[in-house]
């Protein structure tokens, strides 16, 4: 049994990223393709293998591959990918342990220390005013990320972007993937094409200053306002589908948020100082009259829905952009509607400062709140009142609320522009709860990592979909070897990965380290029991130095013996 392993590079916009800060890592874009990336055909046989291919949104110290059988979720392959920098990559399976007519899953554990068990960390930091030569960076008005693994678009990063300058980012939705690298369908930029708006070539007149808010649903759909002509709510079903207008003929809509799917899908909408709710099932467009759920005499910015379904606002004392003081509170939308300031649960103001957008993080129950957390993005009335602007975090939402600042723009390291944050930015949390950003402001992207206090974190994430083997074809189990023995690595001389394989007659406790000529020890790429078989381990050497390196495998059998090998590698830079 053979494995291959490749790092396929993105095209990364400029990425300062803070080399000893770690996110809470996990893979998506999990796919299973035969190796040109085109379907998997369900063969092994005809000397093509399969190509597992994912994006980490972060580096991991180590990735574990492994393959199911889908109906008894019995793991038929493992494959220790080692430790890998943030990115695309990608591995291969011959098929061995596979079975005719079989359908298997693929999922992917990555593991990373935390940087800190007490403080809100930033791990990367992109500067996108030049990413496109020159161009002005984000115009964003609205981002969200898709948190269900068993959706096709899991991962990706969606805006809402508005943009009249062809150099720039343009008008239209832009999709990144979760570690901020461009992933539109324009070469070189990360707007999807079928979005474009009329002043950037499309077709969608969206009016000045739109699009606006952007959100996904549990169904993967983005969702986005048009603050601009005609006041509508848009929808792209899929990445390469036309927006359709689902809510038309609203004043000046902004904030957006989706909950409940299927026949109880309903949407939220912030319109100055309203919040409509439109009741859309699973229709494409609203057929049933707008719901007017608050009525709150002040400006709305954003909206969003917590666990409990009570609605939570985020809140302007005035119209103008300095305007303080300003108020995140939530409010119980099941009785009788609208709802008015007077009968919120909670008010919390911000003496100093604006809420403009919010982040929800679900706790771990589904019916309750007081496990969600909910972030906040905050700009001050003075750009120099650092103890206000940044993010804040409420907590127990649901009982006696608890409210505080974690993270400052001036606190950073490397620093961040600073100054005032923009009246329309905003962020969402990813799959693993890591805090994204945009602070187009400032131009720039930044992604946090929250606090633990476990020495490792880990996340196990799945492809959407199951490999499917033809009915012949598929490649037949291998016997067990009958010897110890460790390979050469492959390709070598190698840059900036290397596979090395190895095969135990039984099982045991194994350690593959990775020293340099002097001795020093550079990387340990397994440490643990494996079964009786064909391995291999990938080593990342990114961040190595060209020269000659030596990897040793010692095992010890369940019968007590001993078995060592050392081989030599040449790393070419």
């Amino acid at each position: 049994m053979r494995f291959s392993s490749i790092f396929a590079a993105l095209l990364f916009i400029l990425v300062l990223s803070v080399s000893s800060a770690f996110a809470d890592v996990f893979a998506s874009r999990v796919r299973l393709t035969n190796p040109d990336g085109k379907p998997f055909d369900g063969k092994f046989n005809d000397g093509t293998p399969a190509a597992i291919s994912y994006v980490l949104n972060d580096t991991a110290s180590a990735v574990v591959v492994k393959i199911m059988d889908a109906a008894t979720n019995t793991v038929i392959q493992t494959i220790n990918a080692g430790a890998q920098r943030s990115g695309a990559h990608t591995l291969t399976w011959d098929g061995t342990g596979s079975a005719a007519a079989k359908k298997y899953i693929v999922s992917i554990t990555a593991s990373q220390r935390p940087l800190s068990s007490t403080n809100y960390s930033m791990f990367k930091w992109i500067q996108t005013g030049t990413a496109l030569g020159g161009g002005r960076g984000i115009y964003s008005r609205g981002v969200d990320a898709n948190r269900n693994q068993m959706t096709p678009g899991f991962g990706y990063l969606y805006g809402a972007n508005a943009d009249t300058d062809p150099n720039g980012y343009l008008t239209g939705i832009f999709r990144m993937t979760a570690d901020g690298s461009f992933e539109g369908t324009k070469a070189t930029n990360p707007i999807l094409v079928p979005s474009l708006g009329t002043t950037a070539g499309g077709t969608f007149d969206y009016g000045g200053l739109s699009p606006w808010h952007a959100t996904t649903d549990l169904q993967g759909r983005i969702y986005f306002s048009g603050n601009g002509l005609g006041g509508n709510v848009y929808r792209m079903d899929t990445d390469s589908s036309a927006p359709k207008i689902i809510v038309r003929s609203i004043s000046n809509p902004r904030g957006v948020a989706v909950t409940g799917s299927g026949a109880s899908t309903k949407i939220y909408i912030a319109a100055d100082t309203m919040v409509y709710r439109a009741d859309i099932g699973t229709d494409d467009t609203l057929r049933k009259p707008l719901v007017l759920a608050a009525s709150l005499g002040i400006y709305v910015k954003d909206v969003i829905v917590d666990d409990e379904g009570f609605l939570i606002v985020a809140l302007r004392s005035g119209t103008s952009l300095s305007t303080v003081p300003g108020f995140v509170e939530r409010y119980d939308v099941s009785g009788t509607l609208p709802v008015r300031r007077a009968s919120a649960t909670f008010s919390n103001a911000y003496p100093t400062g604006q809420p403009i957008g919010l982040a929800l993080l679900h706790g771990p129950n589904p019916a309750s709140a007081s496990d969600d957390t909910l972030y906040v993005a905050m700009r001050g009335g003075l750009s120099s009142d650092s103890t206000t602007i940044g993010i804040h975090m409420l907590t127990m939402l649901d009982s006696f609320m608890e409210a505080k600042q974690i993270f400052r723009l001036t606190s950073v390291t490397p620093p961040s522009a600073g100054g005032n944050v923009s009246a329309t930015a905003d962020m969402t949390v990813d799959y693993a709860g890591n805090i994204i950003w945009f602070e187009n402001g400032n131009e720039e992207i930044l992604m946090i990592s929250p606090p633990h206090t476990a020495a490792s974190w880990s996340m196990t994430t799945r492809e959407y979909d199951t490999l499917k083997t033809a009915l012949t074809g598929v490649q037949t189990n291998e016997r067990l070897p009958q010897e110890f023995a460790l390979g050469q690595n492959y390709p070598n001389p190698f840059n900036p990965s290397t596979t090395i394989g190895f095969q135990m007659p039984m099982s045991g406790i194994v350690t593959m380290t990775v020293f340099d000529v002097l001795g020093n020890k550079v990387a340990e790429l397994l440490q643990g029991p494996l079964d009786a078989g064909n391995h291999s381990v990938v080593w990342d050497a990114s961040m190595a130095a060209t020269g000659m390196y030596m990897y040793r495998l010692n095992v010890q059998l369940q019968n007590g013996t001993t078995m060592t090998g050392t081989k030599r590698m040449l790393l070419l830079k």
